[in-house]
């Protein structure tokens, strides 16, 4: 019985791990989210601030913070406090899946250091994407520590 459940576990996985692989729009999702986790690290809100559909919904911070406009995000951006000394960001985990429809889901798990490599914080994120614009942005931003 316990290489049956295995099995199915092994199954199920590879079945998984196919179908993200299969699907076109998650290799265009990473490409966007690679540009965008780049100009994040650089600081440039102008170009942040064209990786998101409007409205958008951004939650980092209490209240919730709806981006109407690119200059909405440009501002929020602007005024997101980082850490201290914060030079880079690293990837820990990327998952992208699709949920339903044109909405697909990327979960980020990343850390944050200062120049001499030290550890400055550890997030998780879950970034919502779709192609209503016919180009797949982000419309809503969920952030936070890690646990």
């Amino acid at each position: 019985m316990k290489k049956l459940i295995v099995s199915a576990i092994f199954w199920f996985l590879f079945n998984l791990s196919h179908a993200q692989e299969a699907d076109p729009i998650i290799a265009l999702i990473q490409k966007e989210f690679d540009a965008y986790l780049e100009d994040f690290v650089e600081r440039d809100t102008v170009s942040i601030a064209k990786y998101f559909q409007y409205p958008s919904i951004f939650k980092a911070v209490t209240p919730n913070i709806i981006f109407n406009t690119e200059k909405d995000a440009t501002d929020g951006y602007d005024s997101l406090p980082l850490q201290e000394g914060y030079a880079y960001s690293t990837s820990e985990n990327l998952q992208i899946a699709h949920l339903a429809g044109p909405i697909y889901y990327l979960k980020f798990d990343y850390s944050r250091y200062n120049d001499a490599d030290e550890l400055l914080y550890e997030g998780h994120s879950v970034y919502f994407y779709s192609n209503e614009t016919g180009n797949w942005k982000i419309f809503s931003l969920w952030t936070g520590d890690r646990e």
